[in-house]
């Protein structure tokens, strides 16, 4: 802990270990039909939702076409246009030139879904928390996925 003009800054592992992210049906299943999407290369984008207290909620998502510029006023103005806010991003598989464009001042406090394909048709997710320690950084974060009882 480092104080620095009357603000207290924490440094080392997430110290936000109460953030946790809860993505809706909706959501997952905008996922599950991106995945069966034909060929190797897969949309990223945004996640689209909101904050209740420390968790994120992630409501649906927005594919974005490669190269996509993260630049924070585009950001914004694409949050403004949809009329939800930006929580996230999601990615398949991202590689470090991805990572990189998204470790910027703006996805800070947001987190970063990675979709990793398994056999089939199936998928895992791993969910990390974007913040700053010295410099922008993924950390783990809980990810529960709504689940509704069939009728």
């Amino acid at each position: 802990m480092k104080r620095f003009g009357g603000l207290i800054f924490f440094h080392g592992q997430n110290y936000n270990k109460s953030v946790d992210a809860f993505l809706c049906e909706q959501a997952y299943r905008e996922i599950r039909a991106l995945s069966l999407l034909p060929g190797k290369k897969k949309p990223a984008g945004l996640l689209l939702g909101h904050l209740r207290g420390p968790r994120i909620f992630i409501e649906r998502i927005w594919p974005t076409e490669e190269g996509f510029r993260q630049a924070a006023e585009y950001l914004w103005e694409m949050e403004k246009a949809l009329g939800c806010p930006i929580v996230g991003f999601f990615a398949y598989l991202p590689s470090r030139r991805y990572l990189q464009a998204i470790l910027k001042p703006f996805a800070c406090g947001k987190i970063l879904v990675e979709i990793r394909p398994e056999r089939g048709n199936s998928f895992s997710l791993k969910c990390s928390l974007i913040d700053f320690s010295h410099a922008f950084k993924l950390f783990p974060c809980p990810l529960q996925i709504e689940s509704r009882g069939k009728k």
